[in-house]
């Protein structure tokens, strides 16, 4: 982490960009790692949010199915370039591999007082 103009923490993120090939004649495009500079306040309002969309997806009543107790959930996510969180779907995985995992475990009942 370093600091930003106005003294603004960053974290360095890296992703990757599909440019033009610049090869004359064949239009295809190659892909680029590109690191950004991205400010901690940013990331934390964009987790923020991104874990509020999430939460909206499982807050569900049911959480039985046939006998079996859902109590942990777990997912991928990605950060782009501007410090958006991004949920990664089938498939993707395999290819970011330096995706962020989250495993989101049920809290205990609270135990009644003696």
């Amino acid at each position: 982490m370093k600091p930003a103009a106005g003294n603004e923490q960053t974290l360095t993120v890296v992703t990757s960009a599909t440019v033009p090939s610049g090869r004359r004649g064949i239009e295809d495009e190659v892909r680029k790692l590109v690191e950004s500079g991205v400010g901690i306040d940013t990331l934390r309002q964009n987790f923020n949010r991104f874990l509020q969309s999430v939460q909206a997806i499982i807050d569900v009543e049911q959480d039985q199915v046939s006998g079996f107790e859902l109590n942990a959930i777990s997912f991928c996510a990605e950060i782009g370039a501007n410090g958006d969180f991004k949920l990664l779907g089938t498939g993707v995985v395999m290819l970011a591999r330096s995706g962020i995992t989250f495993t989101l475990n049920r809290k205990p009942p609270n135990k009644p007082e003696s």
